[in-house]
């Protein structure tokens, strides 16, 4: 009997559980709105696209929306349609607008149509941060230490509720030389590269559990672009796409003006051809598949004579630079990057544990984000432990060959 109750009381259970509910019209479409207006010259790209609604059976393939619509006002004064040339693809629009704005511009975006609820945002452009030093140092006393601990000072000291993001730049210029016998000669090459990182700390065991997550949240951003959007461009018929990672900070990354962090600089170019196995053309492994019927394997093979390459290239070393950015980021703008981080790294919703409901948007009737940011840019700054290799002689590639 108490075993029939179980059964019973398991079975009510389950259903005061179940909580019917309907998927059908639960959302309206939407407009898509993603626009950052950028301080400066820099011209600033603005990205519309239509959403269908939630769970929708049709969706639609095409919508038609006369750019005339999209309207982009600067202090209350609207941008001339005519200097907005638009890209249409499906349902997305993409144009780029040579705003030349202000700290201070207050810029809005109104998108609007019958068959869907009108959507509009608005922001302002961000004070621009200033740089008045940047002190690199080694991260431990270490004659041949690859770590740099940098400084970066600002004018003045960063309140709360002021929002930053840091962007860094490793320039390298990697020389090798290339020499031949007959006749003897010397060609030095120089290979230029340029990559992004993101900015380091170093913890011991016991921060770990006091460590600010915060300080980690990054997202792709190209000044003057869209957030978590490459630039992209043809190398051999082959589209290539950029990504700069912009990390971002608040008031509790900063020590006053100052916020610090750490580089590894053991970054080359030849590091990367190291460790690659391109084989061994005369260990041929197929006679461990297949054996020639007509060979003798007693038959002794002809010794082959080596060949003398005509050139030899050696690694003589490089150089290396660094860029710092600085963007100063509205408030929609940084919640806007954060849900974005939140969504792609939250490690319960990618092992499904939770939903990744981690969004943000300021536009109203919407979806998106218009937010302001400005920059200042370092100039390319050499690294104070690289210096420059010195060219070899003739003799000295010799005897580093032998």
């Amino acid at each position: 009997m108490k075993r029939s109750f179980l059964f019973i009381a398991l079975g009510l259970l389950a259903c005061a559980c179940e909580i019917p509910f309907s998927i059908d019209n639960i959302s309206e479409p939407r407009f898509f709105v993603e626009f950052i207006p950028a301080a400066g010259d820099q011209a600033t790209a603005i990205k519309v696209a239509y959403a269908d609604a939630a769970y929708d059976k049709k969706p639609t393939s095409f919508y038609s929306l006369p750019t005339n619509n999209i309207c982009v006002e600067v202090n209350g004064k609207r941008v001339a349609p005519e200097k907005m040339k638009w890209d249409h693809q499906g349902n997305v629009w993409k144009s780029s607008l040579e705003g030349n704005f202000e700290p201070g511009d207050q810029v809005s975006v109104t998108v609007e149509d019958n068959s869907t609820p009108t959507a509009s945002a608005s922001t302002t452009i961000p004070e621009q941060p200033k740089i008045t030093s940047i002190d690199i140092t080694k991260s431990d006393d270490k004659e041949d230490s690859n770590g740099r601990r940098f400084v970066v000072k600002l004018d003045r000291e960063v309140a709360d509720g002021e929002y930053y993001g840091i962007s860094i730049t490793l320039v390298e210029d990697y020389y090798t030389a290339e020499f031949s016998l007959m006749p003897p000669s010397i060609r030095i090459d120089t290979l230029h590269s340029s990559y992004h990182t993101t900015p380091g700390q170093v913890a011991t065991m016991s921060d770990i559990n006091n460590m600010d997550l915060d300080g980690f949240a990054s997202v792709n951003y190209s000044y003057g672009g869209l957030v978590s959007e490459g630039s992209s461009y043809m190398i051999d018929d082959m589209m290539v796409y950029s990504y700069s990672p912009m990390s971002l900070l608040t008031s509790r990354q900063f020590e006053g003006n100052s916020y610090s962090f750490y580089v590894n600089a053991n970054f080359s170019i030849g590091d990367m051809f190291d460790g690659i196995d391109f084989g061994d053309e005369t260990d041929d492994q197929s006679d461990d598949y297949y054996t020639d019927p007509w060979e003798d394997p007693y038959e002794p093979e002809e010794p082959e004579e080596p060949e003398v390459p005509e050139s030899y290239t050696m690694p003589i070393g490089s150089k290396c630079w660094y860029k710092i950015e600085v963007f100063r980021l509205s408030e929609e703008l940084y919640n806007y990057c954060k849900a974005q981080y939140l969504g792609d790294y939250n490690i319960l919703s990618n092992f499904g544990v939770t939903p990744p409901n981690f969004t943000y948007s300021n536009v109203r009737n919407g979806l998106g984000v218009v937010g302001g940011i400005s920059v200042c840019a370092s100039e390319l700054i050499p690294d104070p432990f690289n210096k420059e290799p010195e060219m070899p002689s003739f003799k000295d590639l010799m005897d580093m060959l032998n």
